[in-house]
Formats: structure tokens, sequence, C-alpha cells
């Protein structure tokens, strides 16, 4: 039996229910649901004895947060024991209060588990988990093995905006700070092979895990049609991301009896709910949950990520949505990334070129395909997901990482 403890930052039972409200929906959900999945994984995997602890991602009070003070929690989810840390959530203060509150949260799960090794799982870089991991790390008196799991490169965020003033240099030395610290870890789990160009660790210290899925949770089975061709956005709406230029594509395509539904929040949000109040063709459905997302998906016809490949981040980058995405049985059009593994071309309809001449033929080509053959290859995809994706078998992997430690 292999002692794991589940570090990560989701949001507890009492805050979930409040988050959207406290924070005025400002909130994503992308994180929690990763690591629920990984909670899902894990407790799957019977020879593992599993612990979970969170020290949740919420905004700072009082300006973008109703909550001056965040509560601890504690109870059993399917059969597992989740302890959530409390802390002083005024801006400046919360990080200090939660490192205090986490340590003493580590040291005393870390001590439950028997035996003299227990092996600490960590998703997404960040001082808090780091600093407090370490500290508890000298007082329990165990052998700990620390994975980090990298959904993204600490030194790459700054520089994708490009943007300059006081508040991005905070941020800079903050995610360098980060990145050091990121660098203590005995194990990692990267998104993309590319990662290790900033931690040149072994292969045997690694494994390449671009996304999973739970495959308990609610799936789209293709059930509902519509009388028209859509063409469906859900993620983050930023400029960089490329959903003005997926707009662009369909005004200038003019196709036949088509529609282009966005969803999501984000920078663009304002300027995107003014087009499609001035156009009968664009929806714009704001922030959705989950099950909204995975209910708009079912009903449309292509899924799109627009996403250009210029910039040198996006070798360290897997979009989350290809697997949701091709997970819904749907045809997907994306750019090809450098991050994407070849193993997911046959599944992907790529533009011949990032142009918008290019991404409206790539369309035009889709729309005209036999439906037949279409399903096929969508079918193709989703049984390739759950076949290789599932958070079972993707924790079983990071479960055979810890393995090769010598303990």
């Amino acid at each position: 039996m292999m002692n794991i403890l589940f570090l990560g930052r989701f949001y507890p039972k009492k805050i979930l229910e409040t988050i959207s409200q406290d924070t005025d929906g400002k909130v994503g959900f992308s994180n929690h649901n990763f690591e629920k999945s990984l909670i899902a994984g894990f407790s799957s995997n019977d020879d593992v004895n599993l612990r979970v602890v969170t020290s949740p991602m919420v905004f700072s009070f009082p300006h973008n947060n109703k909550k001056a003070i965040i509560k601890k929690e504690q109870y059993i989810e399917n059969g597992i024991t989740i302890r959530s840390t409390g802390f002083f959530n005024l801006a400046f203060v919360n990080t200090l209060s939660s490192i205090f509150s986490l340590v003493r949260v580590l040291c005393s799960e870390l001590k439950k588990y028997e035996g003299n090794v227990v092996n600490v799982v960590v998703n997404t870089p960040n001082i808090i988990h780091s600093i407090a991991l370490e500290i508890a790390c000298k007082f329990v008196g165990k052998k700990i093995n620390k994975v980090l799991i990298i959904p993204d490169v600490p030194e790459c965020i700054t520089r994708m905006d490009n943007k300059k003033g006081v508040k991005s240099r905070i941020v800079s030395v903050l995610n360098r700070f980060t990145a050091y610290l990121s660098k203590q870890y005995d194990k990692y789990v990267f998104l993309t092979d590319a990662m290790n160009d900033f931690y040149n660790v072994p292969k045997s210290d690694y494994i390449v895990m671009e996304g999973l899925i739970d495959k308990n949770k609610k799936i789209s089975e293709n059930s509902i049609q519509s009388d028209k061709e859509i063409i469906l956005y859900a993620g983050t709406l930023r400029r960089i991301f490329g959903v003005m230029n997926l707009i662009e594509v369909f005004t200038k395509g003019n196709f036949d009896n088509t529609e282009l539904w966005i969803c999501g929040s984000g920078e663009c949000a304002e300027e995107i709910e003014k087009i499609a109040a001035q156009s009968k063709c664009i929806k714009f459905f704001g922030l959705v949950d989950s099950s909204e997302a995975i209910r708009l998906q079912s009903i449309a016809t292509i899924l799109a990520n627009p996403r250009s490949s210029a910039g040198e981040y996006t070798k360290y980058s897997f979009p989350s949505k290809t697997i949701e995405y091709l997970l819904a049985g749907k045809t997907v059009i994306m750019n090809r990334l450098p991050g994407i593994p070849k193993e997911y071309d046959q599944y992907l309809n790529y533009p011949e070129s990032e142009d918008t001449d290019s991404w409206i033929n790539k369309i035009n080509d889709i729309l005209k395909m036999d439906k037949s053959e279409r399903n096929k290859k969508n079918q193709s995809g989703r049984d390739y997901i759950l076949s290789n994706k599932t958070a079972n078998i993707q924790c079983k992997r990071i479960i055979n990482l810890f393995s090769g430690i010598n303990l």
C-alpha cells in the first residue's frame, strides 16, 4: 500500500457553495475540476492510501472577495478524508496566514500515515505549497517524496502579454521565486516534453501528462441535435487566445445556416457581448458551469480552439480544452500547436495556416464532409481519450513515477 497525500488548491464543500456569489462570478473552475479528477484517479487505485489537503485558491478581501476569513473544513467525500485550511483573507496578509495554517495541517496529516515514507503530489507551482511543505517535512520525521504537477512554467506566464508596470514587475519577481521553489522537488509531471527545458531532469524523473478526464463524470453522448450548424468556443476570452480571430473568421466566412456560440469570461467578454447583440448568428453565453458547457458541446457541430502557435510559451502549453473537446465526440478544429503530441493529429482538424482564409476554407471543408465520415472520426477521437486519458490511467502513471524513487 502506497502512502499518498494530495496537496491542491480546489474549493472545499462550503466555499464551493458560495464562491461565485462571494466573488461576483469572477472565478473559473478549470483547476478545481482538474484536481477533483486527480483525486478520483488516485482513489480508484486500490493500492493507494490517500489523504487530501487543500489550501483553496480564492481572491483576496476586500476588492475581489466578500469574505475576510476563510474557515477551515474537514469532511469525508467518497471515502476520502479532505482537510481544507483556514486563513485570514486580507490582501497581503493571506499568503503568510495560508502558509502558517498549511504547515499545521500538513504536519498533522503526514504524521497520521503508518510507515516511514509518504509520497506527496502537489498540483501547480506556487509559493504557499512549496514553503509550507518544505517546513512541514522538517518536523514529521518521515521520508517525504515530492512530485510536482506543472500545468504552466512560472517563467513563461508573464511573457504571454508582454505587459509592463509596477504590478507586472511584482508578478515577475514572484514568478521567478516560484520557479526557484519548483525546482526543489524529486519528480515532475509536465504537460509537454519541452517543459524540461526549464528543469533539465533525467527522463526517469518526469512523465508527460497533457491532461485527464474523470470517466465517472457526466459525458456528452451526442444525443442532442440542432437544425443549424453550430461552431462553439468555450474557454478564456483573452485576445492572445485567438477568440477575436475566430469571430473575424465567422463574420467573413458567411457560412450558410451556421451560428457561432461563445461562452467564457475574460478581457474580451464585454466586446464580444456587444458584437453578439448586433448579430443574429453570434450568441454569447458568458461564463457557464461545467454541466452547461457539456450541454452546449452536445449541440455543437464544430468545437473550435483558435489559439495561435505564435510565442515561445506555446511549446510549453497543452490546451486543456483539446481533451475536453475530443471527449465530446464532436469535430475539433484548431491550429497545429507545438505542444500537441503527434498522436492527436489523426483526431484533430488543422487549417493549412493560421490566417483567416485558411480557417474559412477548413470550416467549409468540414461542413461539406459526409456526416457519417465526420461522425466516425469524431467517435475515434472520443474512444482514444476514454482508452488513454482517464484519471485512473494517468494517476497510475504518477504512482509508477513514485515507484522509481529509491525509497
